[in-house]
Formats: structure tokens, C-alpha cells, sequence
């Protein structure tokens, strides 16, 4: 796996700047963009960065995925034949 770079110092260069050209906008916004630069900053330190790490993480979300779908129809199947075999 990747090294973790130390993100905070690039994200925050970038604050600074769209801090400048956000002079004048209110606070709020100002607020929301540093949030958010901050909140993408974290989930680049962790999600992974190697190919190999993250195809596995994908593979491992398809996964997932599939087997709650199986699972919801397999529900699904045994709410439906029980609703049947409480008519009959």
C-alpha cells in the first residue's frame, strides 16, 4: 500500500487561495468550501491509492453488493410464499 502523504498543508494552500477569491462571500460559504476541501482531503488519506488495494476494494464492493441483493430477493421470495400459504 501507498505511503499516506500529509495532505493537511496542500489543502489548506488551497484554502487560502479560494479564501482570496471568495472575499466578500458570506461566512457560510467560506465555511462550506473549507468543509468540504477538508472532508475530500480525509477521504483521499483513506481510500486506497495503490491499483492492487483498490481494484480488492471494489472487487470487495461489488461483493457486498451482490450477496444484499441475493439476500433482499431470497426475503422478498419467502414473504411472498408465506403470504400464499396463509391464504390456502
Amino acid at each position: 500500500m501507498a505511503l499516506v502523504q500529509n495532505l493537511v498543508p496542500g489543502i489548506l494552500g488551497g484554502v487560502s487561495g479560494l479564501a482570496q477569491a471568495l472575499m466578500g462571500a458570506p461566512a457560510w460559504v467560506i465555511v462550506a468550501c473549507l468543509a468540504l476541501s477538508l472532508g475530500l482531503g480525509g477521504l483521499q488519506a483513506v481510500f486506497p491509492q495503490d491499483s492492487a488495494d483498490r481494484l480488492a476494494w471494489w472487487e470487495g464492493q461489488r461483493a457486498y453488493l451482490l450477496r444484499r441483493r441475493e439476500l433482499r430477493d431470497a426475503r422478498s421470495r419467502e414473504r411472498q410464499l408465506g403470504g400464499r400459504r396463509a391464504e390456502e
